[in-house]
């Protein structure tokens, strides 16, 4: 499995295309991708209409099998086809999404558009930035990807994700990250809930 050769693919496929649309690295290879040391399990792509996810599965139909799958939507092996290239799920809490899933390269490859968030905390005025809410599109920043530049979440967002999801082997990993490459006092005072940012800040000192 390799996270890179999917990527480049997906680049590859959209940047010969005449597919437009807000589309934005999220997760793991967001944060490999600004010097972060972890393993991603897949590539998360964010996009910010729902109409994009039927744009980008069309782009993604070469990768598409062939029949519906019969797995629930829950199982971690359900992959778009050409029948069903995406669905909208919406869970009891009422989040709700709508998603696609490919293998590219012996990759997975999530395309997904947040439809209801349920009231998940996206402030940037000290509840913390979400990253799959409305704060992430302003906020995106470029990086080169071999021949291509693709707009991923700066790292003091995912900092957020990360500790909202107790997750501590990420955690130490981005907060190194930052602290080898830099990163940004006053994104990181937006991006951090008050309690995670008064958590956090004495490590990055």
């Amino acid at each position: 499995m390799n996270w890179e050769s999917a990527l480049e693919t997906f680049c590859e496929l959209y940047h010969h295309s005449s597919v437009n649309c807000d589309w934005i690295i999220v997760g793991s290879v967001s944060s490999v991708l600004q010097g972060a040391k972890m393993i991603p399990n897949d590539i998360d792509i964010y996009v910010r209409n729902k109409e994009d996810v039927s744009k980008l599965a069309f782009l993604l139909s070469p990768y598409s099998i062939i029949t519906k799958s019969e797995l629930s939507y829950y199982d971690s092996e359900w992959l778009s086809s050409i029948e069903e290239p995406y669905y909208t799920q919406t869970f009891p809490s009422g989040f709700s999404w709508t998603k696609g899933k490919w293998m590219i390269n012996g990759f997975n490859v999530e395309v997904v558009h947040i439809s209801d968030s349920a009231g998940i905390a996206d402030s940037d005025k000290g509840e913390g930035i979400w990253e799959g809410g409305k704060y992430i599109w302003s906020l995106a920043k470029q990086v080169e990807f071999g021949d291509y530049s693709i707009p991923i979440i700066p790292l003091e967002i995912q900092l957020e994700s990360n500790l909202r999801r107790d997750r501590p082997d990420r955690v130490e990993s981005i907060i190194n990250a930052m602290k080898t490459n830099g990163y940004s006092k006053e994104l990181l005072t937006k991006a951090l809930s008050i309690n995670n940012y008064v958590g956090v800040k004495e490590l990055l000192m």
